[in-house]
């Protein structure tokens, strides 16, 4: 089998005496994703391979996504198990999981099998605690979407945080920013942006759980502005625009209740989705908020509950870091 990153069959490899490589489950502009088995544990893992190679070890421990997982401890968020770094090439090994969740909405959609709201509600709740635990060590993810959201059984984690930025990080805006159906207006519009933009998007997942589509589906930006426009109506609040679009001609549309958009969905479920899509991301609820939102309010009643797995409920509120528009 070939992963793309040939070696001389006659050097020792690290790799390859301890992983055997079976079949590959994923690609991107990243690079690939194989399913492995661990010769020495016996463990199913799952090998990220990079495109770009890395000079040396320590380059390879600087990237963002490496030192970020490396700190992180929690079940919600995908487990790296090991980097590896040699020929010029760069392995990431995670724990192996099912499947994505986009992949699972997908299959659910083709079979016209909806998800049932203890699903959603269990799901989300997870979602959320990852969330709330990456924001609360100082950093927000940036792509948040059903394929970077990895399943196994009723357990889902957060994966994939190439593009994840520190919450006080100096950087310059960065033009493109998660996947176009999940942006926030305010990263649409090039306005300042915060850890508020993974709520939005959290907004937008929960949704199409829901629908087993997309909520907003742009095939561009400007597309992209007028699909939500057509749901959610023009903002009246514009004090969250940046200088250059505080004019920006909204398409005007009648907002469109979402309780008529989805059907036999309550309402606790129907308000924690309008907080989180909300315009202007100071109106937001922050992760450690959305969690004590009376949605979940049987996820801390029900013991038995797979989200229940993670302690007392917390306090409200928490710090919010912005990125500067330049």
């Amino acid at each position: 089998m070939s992963t793309g990153m040939e070696m001389e069959e006659e050097k020792p490899s690290y790799l390859f005496s301890k992983y055997t490589f079976g079949t590959k489950i994923g690609e991107g502009s990243f690079g690939c994703v194989w399913k492995a088995f661990d010769n020495h544990s016996g463990e199913i893992v799952a090998i990220k391979v990079l495109k770009d190679a890395v000079v040396s070890w320590e380059d390879a421990q600087n990237l963002e996504e490496v030192k970020l997982l490396c700190e992180f401890d929690d079940p919600n968020i995908v487990e790296l198990k090991e980097l590896v770094a040699e020929d010029g090439m760069l392995c990431l090994v995670f724990e192996y999981m099912d499947c994505s969740l986009g992949k699972l909405i997908r299959d659910r959609r083709d079979r016209d099998d909806f998800f049932s709201e203890s699903e959603i509600r269990n799901y989300c709740f997870q979602i959320l605690k990852g969330l709330d635990y990456m924001h609360k060590h100082g950093c927000f993810h940036c792509d948040m979407k059903p394929d970077n959201l990895l399943v196994s059984g009723g357990v889902i984690k957060i994966a994939d945080l190439g593009s994840a930025q520190e919450l006080l990080s100096n950087s310059p805006y960065k033009e493109y920013i998660t996947t176009r159906w999940y942006r926030a207006p305010e990263v649409l519009l090039y306005s300042d942006y915060g850890s508020a933009i993974d709520m939005w998007a959290m907004g937008t997942i929960m949704a199409e759980l829901f629908l087993l589509c997309p909520l907003f589906s742009g095939d561009c930006a400007n597309t992209q502005v007028y699909r939500i426009c057509n749901i959610l109506g023009c903002p009246d609040d514009r004090s969250w625009l940046g200088e250059s679009t505080k004019f920006y001609r909204f398409p005007q549309f009648q907002k469109i209740p979402l309780d008529v958009l989805m059907i036999d969905v309550s309402e606790d479920a129907i308000d924690l989705m309008t907080l989180l899509l909300s315009w202007n991301p100071n109106k937001r609820p922050t992760a450690a908020e959305a969690l004590r939102h009376p949605f979940f309010k049987p996820c801390y009643e029900v013991q038995t509950l797979p989200c229940l797995s993670i302690g007392p409920p917390m306090a409200l509120g928490s710090t919010r870091g912005v990125v500067h528009a330049q």
